[in-house]
């Protein structure tokens, strides 16, 4: 759509948030920018990890208590990155959301990796699938997992320069 104008993350992210939303069920709420710290059960502290950090999106879903109130109860945290951010950064947001799956109660824990014209090759293969293999999050019990690749090129012999949107999971690493 812009041939040859690099999107900014915030745009990226933007449109992701527009593509969740649209796609929730009445019951579930999409909530942007929360503090890492909103994810952990009470009492756990995780400051050289998430401190002053923010996740990019996540999903709660709503729940009628006995009294006819509602509570929210988050279910899944997403972060967002540029393959060009490097991995460095990559494997930063892979950490925190470790420390998230690790420290609640049943949070899953996702990274989109967003490529523009060049194939990401930590997470897709030469032939443009999806690699199946589990990595080991460094410094955590924790792996990666990549779930899902999309791909958009003008023909499939096109697996180097086309764009690429890469849904990867943290899981646990046994």
């Amino acid at each position: 759509m812009y041939s040859s104008y690099e999107l900014s993350e915030g745009a990226l992210t933007a449109e992701l948030c527009n593509l969740i939303h649209a796609n929730l069920p009445k019951d579930y709420r999409l909530r942007c920018e929360l503090p890492y710290k909103k994810f952990f059960l009470d009492g756990v502290e995780m400051p050289g990890i998430v401190s002053g950090k923010r996740v990019d999106l996540s999903v709660w879903k709503r729940r009628k208590t006995a009294s006819d109130h509602y509570q929210q109860h988050p279910k899944y945290v997403i972060e967002v990155k540029r393959a060009k951010a490097g991995n460095k950064r990559i494997d930063r947001d892979l950490q925190r959301l470790a420390a998230v799956v690790e420290v609640s109660n049943g949070i899953r824990g996702f990274l989109f990796v967003m490529s523009e014209g060049k194939l990401p090759s930590r997470f897709v293969s030469e032939d443009g699938h999806a690699k199946g293999r589990r990595e080991k999050i460094a410094g955590s019990d924790y792996a990666f997992s990549v779930v899902q690749i999309w791909k958009a090129s003008r023909s499939f012999s096109h697996v180097q320069k086309a764009h690429y949107a890469c849904l990867i999971e943290v899981v646990p690493a046994a």
